[in-house]
């Protein structure tokens, strides 16, 4: 899968800025009077990522792919490291179907969160790495009871690729979470007289294994 494991982009990490606030923009890409269609999705990952791909095929080669995945810690001189995440959206270039050929990215969307039983689960904090200069990037915390989730997104994109957006989960002094739950959205579209719009989503849980915070 897409993956850009490269020192500079670890160094990027140690110095991300905090996430902001953003509001939602329109989705793109919508065949007008049309809805987008619902494509089926397929859980990939294994205990490092969540991953999906949509459709799922057998040669691994559908309209796009999406993860969430553990990247390594972020040491300091506080008592907990901070987790190194990496958030994946694929579209386009996966396959030589005609069938999946074309699509584009309209937006994305990623969230995750710490499961409530974990003691810092409305105290941890996430620093993002934007993807460039996009105008329609946000990401901030969104609340439903006393689940406190971090969301990322991007819109009005409409470019196939891939495009990676480095994150850090701190736990603020409550230790690293077991688990986290991971969910994803994107909307892709392909133009021309045979064009579609197509959506994607599911959910997932990226473990962590305790080893990892040894030494």
């Amino acid at each position: 899968m897409p993956s850009n494991d490269t020192p500079t982009r670890r160094r990027l990490l140690t110095g991300l800025g905090t996430a902001f606030v953003g509001g939602a923009a329109g989705c793109s890409g919508q065949v007008p009077g049309t809805g987008p269609a619902t494509v089926e999705t397929e859980a990939t990952g294994d205990t490092e990522e969540a991953s999906w791909e949509y459709p799922p095929v057998e040669d691994g080669g559908g309209i796009g792919y999406a993860s969430v995945e553990y990247d390594g810690l972020l040491r300091r001189e506080r008592p907990s490291p901070a987790i190194r995440l990496e958030l994946n959206s694929t579209v386009g270039g996966l396959t030589t179907e005609d069938r999946y050929e074309g699509y584009s990215a309209d937006w994305f969307r990623f969230s995750f969160w710490p499961p409530t039983e974990y003691r810092g689960h409305d105290t941890y904090e996430v620093r993002v790495q934007p993807p460039g200069q996009w105008e329609g990037f946000s990401a901030y915390y969104d609340y439903s009871g006393v689940r406190r989730r971090f969301v990322v997104e991007l819109r009005e994109m409409e470019t196939p690729g891939t495009i990676l957006v480095p994150a850090v989960f701190d736990p603020a002094g409550a230790g690293p979470p077991a688990r986290l739950e991971c969910s994803f959205t994107v909307q892709a579209s392909r133009p021309g007289p045979f064009g579609q719009t197509v959506r994607a989503g599911a959910r997932g849980t990226l473990l962590f294994r305790e080893e990892w915070f040894d030494g």
